[in-house]
């Protein structure tokens, strides 16, 4: 094609002969290519029809003809060129129709087949006027048609590719755009108009176009226009019944909806479709269910906030492998399949998750490399388990996503696929799982060894793992939750660290404010002697860098809270009265400035309390109990933060190590009034019970408990627990109101 290209070039205008350059053909070959240079070529060689006409070349075979046309439309269509191609294939189409007015082309009258290219260019362009463009070309080709042209007239493709713009464009007007076509497709079909007749695919798309309307509506209009397919079908209407493509939009649909029920209104839609199938697979071999519509209905439970979703999810893809293996082959569980399963384990908050995640993937690797080839884990697959495996706290978890991360650098490194590549953020996540582990000393050396992993795998050519703040913060974390005696030494080398990589220019390494924070911290929980003053020193600098301009480094509430724990744990013969001080300023600086990020809260005051609560000095215990009851009265009155569980049992403890033993009536009177407030906030739980205990004698705490000798939480009256938060809770499957699409589906 380009030596023919070039051999036209030294071709004169006027003198180009077809028998040496066949130039439909070469259009013909160009505008296969279905690229931009395609297009661009086609289109020149159309030009240089018309300039060869201009010269006097009256060779039949060197004449424009609306073919030469559609073919220059239809490659511009197709080059992938968006919005671009299709105002280049309207100007072409305006160029021919100009042409033929003119009244000198008679053989360029444009044809609906010509402007339903057009149309078609728009169509694919994904540009955002694309549906309104194509329903004014199907308006002009109407107009057209009114006025004469018998050849120009919208059909049902016309009208299918105008309502496929607007269901691609999605959006709230799209859907009612759509549904207006495909009424108006039905009014103009009664006036006797046969070519405007809808079909299976018509209905298809305005399905589709309400799925992405996000309308609240959107669901229950599709599901109307599958209703209304049974309808005309059963009145008689061969050319519309629904299909797979038709239920898998409609629960498409579902899935994209926030309602309560949609998931299992979906699963009840796909049983309906697989009993019709199975009823008459021969009449319903349209029905027959395949892995996407499994797929979609899966995701829609993904999607679902039920308490079973995850269980019901994976209920369908022990479905898929009985109806696969009972007839269907088709119908077979793939990579999405088993990540999106996965997805709705790791969303379910379920005792459990993780353990079953873990399994799922252990499952999809064994039958990948057992030869399935459609179940080969993906970046997706790995990350959603490493994702549950981190966040679920479970005992041994990080481990877990350390092994797994294991096996998708081993088959990245070994196999060189590109879906398993792994980032930064997985290892970050499974540096975040071992911070959080309470693993102690061992978890934070794992960590240190899990950045120096990274740091070998940047260097041998993996540039998407790159250690960055997170990952060296989740690292100072670690230490900080180690517990060890070296653990805050530690977690300080690691924060010189990073400041030496920044001073080097580093892009990716500066510590934050989470990195000042957590130093602190580390400090903080260590409480060794002289941490409360490597912690100030180190809120100092933390402060110094921001007065200087780094806006990243603002201590912030967590940063003032952490600095008060410090003063907690310290022994200090002040501390309580500095704590006070420290929450006194942060509530000046709130009124100042509203600043909510250094506002006090809950743990800034229950931080306050506990300093006062562990003060060992006789000298100063008086004036910490001063300042544990004016931060509680603070508290208790302020309108969006209040009293937690942690408030009371603190506040018992500073009642019982602070007051006097033998001083029973003001232990008792301070003591009862604390308990009674945390039974009307509902905030009683076993800690508050034990301390109370320690507070009070045996013959009060009985009295408190109306004489029950084995009061507990389970046997209190619940409006005095009805504030605490029970973690995991084991959750009972309740019946359902739909049925369930296990149930109906034939085994």
């Amino acid at each position: 094609m380009l030596r023919a290209n070039r051999k036209l070039q030294d071709i004169s205008i006027g003198m180009l002969d077809p028998n040496e350059i066949p130039i439909n053909a070469l259009m013909d070959s160009w505008a296969k290519t279905k690229s931009s240079e395609g297009a661009d070529m086609v289109e020149k060689l159309l030009n240089r029809v018309q300039e060869e006409m201009k010269a006097g070349n009256t060779d039949p075979a060197v004449q424009t003809t609306t073919k030469m046309y559609t073919m220059a439309i239809d490659a511009w269509a197709k080059s992938g060129e968006g919005e671009k191609a299709a105002q280049r294939a309207e100007a072409i189409l305006h160029h021919m129709h100009k042409l033929y007015q003119s009244g000198q082309h008679s053989n360029l009258k444009p044809t609906t087949g010509i402007f339903n290219a057009v149309i078609n260019s728009w169509a694919r362009s994904k540009g955002k006027n694309a549906p309104t463009r194509s329903e004014e070309i199907l308006n002009w080709m109407d107009q057209l048609h009114r006025m004469g042209n018998l050849d120009v007239r919208p059909d049902k493709y016309t009208f299918n590719t105008v309502i496929h713009a607007w269901a691609k464009n999605g959006g709230k007007s799209a859907a009612r755009r759509a549904q207006n076509i495909l009424d108006s497709m039905h009014g103009m079909y009664e006036e006797g108009y046969t070519s405007a007749k809808p079909d299976t695919i018509t209905y298809n798309i305005v399905i589709h176009a309400w799925a992405n309307s996000r309308l609240k509506n959107g669901p229950s209009q599709a599901a109307k226009l599958l209703d209304k397919m049974y309808k005309l079908h059963e009145d008689g209407d061969l050319d519309i019944k629904p299909n797979v493509v038709t239920y898998c939009a409609v629960i498409d649909a579902y899935a994209k909806c926030s309602d309560a029920d949609a998931a299992s209104i979906a699963d009840t839609i796909l049983a309906d479709m697989i009993r019709l199938y199975q009823s008459d697979p021969i009449k319903n071999q349209d029905l027959k269910p395949n892995t996407y519509i499994f797929n979609t209905c899966i995701n829609c439970w993904a999607k679902s906030k039920e308490r079973d979703a995850a269980s019901k999810a994976e209920e369908m893809l022990l479905v898929m492998n009985a109806l696969c293996r009972n007839g269907i082959p088709g119908l077979k569980p793939d990579t999405f399949t088993y990540t999106a399963v996965i997805d709705t384990w790791a969303k379910s908050g379920q005792p459990g998750a993780a353990l079953r995640v873990n399994q799922l993937l252990n499952e999809i690797e064994s039958k990948y490399q057992a030869g399935d080839t459609d179940l080969r884990p993906n970046t997706f697959t790995y990350n959603a388990v490493i994702n549950t495996l981190a966040k679920s706290c479970e005992p041994g978890a990080a481990a877990k996503a350390e092994n797994v991360l294991k096996n998708m650098v081993n088959r990245y490194t070994t196999g060189g696929v590109d879906d398993v590549k792994p980032t930064t953020i997985n290892f970050n996540t499974v540096l975040d799982a071992w911070a959080k582990s309470r693993g102690g000393k061992a978890a934070a050396e794992r960590a240190e060894m899990i950045l120096e992993w990274m740091n070998e795998l940047y260097q041998s050519g993996c540039t998407e793992i790159i250690c960055d703040t997170i990952s060296y913060n989740a690292v100072i974390d670690s230490w900080a939750r180690s517990d060890c005696k070296e653990g805050p030494e530690r977690a300080e080398q690691i924060f010189n660290y990073m400041d030496l990589l920044q001073q080097k220019g580093s892009k990716v390494v500066h510590p934050d404010s989470y990195t000042y924070n957590s130093l602190i911290n580390a400090w903080a929980k260590s409480g060794a002697e002289g941490a409360v003053y490597r912690a100030e020193k180190v809120f100092e600098l933390m402060n110094r860098k921001y007065q200087e301009g780094d806006r990243n480094l603002k201590p912030n509430t967590r940063t003032h809270t952490s600095l008060i724990d410090a003063y907690a744990k310290s022994g200090e013969p002040y501390a309580a009265k500095k704590a006070e001080q420290i929450l006194l300023t942060m509530q000046a600086l709130f009124e100042r400035t509203l600043d909510i990020e250094v506002r006090p809260n809950t743990h800034t005051a229950n931080a306050v309390m506990n300093a006062c609560a562990f003060t060992k000095n006789d000298s100063n215990k008086t004036e910490a109990l001063d300042i544990a009851f004016r931060v509680f009265d603070w508290i208790s009155n302020q309108t969006d933060i209040h009293p937690d569980a942690y408030t009371f049992t603190i506040m018992l403890s500073v009642c019982s190590n602070l007051l006097p033993r033998h001083d029973r009536a003001t232990r008792f009177g301070h003591a009862s009034s604390l308990f009674q407030k945390c039974c009307q906030s509902g905030y009683v739980n076993s800690y508050v019970l034990s301390k109370l205990k320690q507070t009070i004698t045996n013959e009060e705490f009985l009295s408190m408990m109306n004489y029950k000798r084995n009061a507990s939480i389970s046997n209190l009256p619940k409006s005095w627990t009805k504030s605490v938060k029970h973690h995991n809770p084991r959750m009972s499957n309740k019946s359902r109101r739909h049925s369930s699409s296990s149930q109906q589906y034939k085994r």
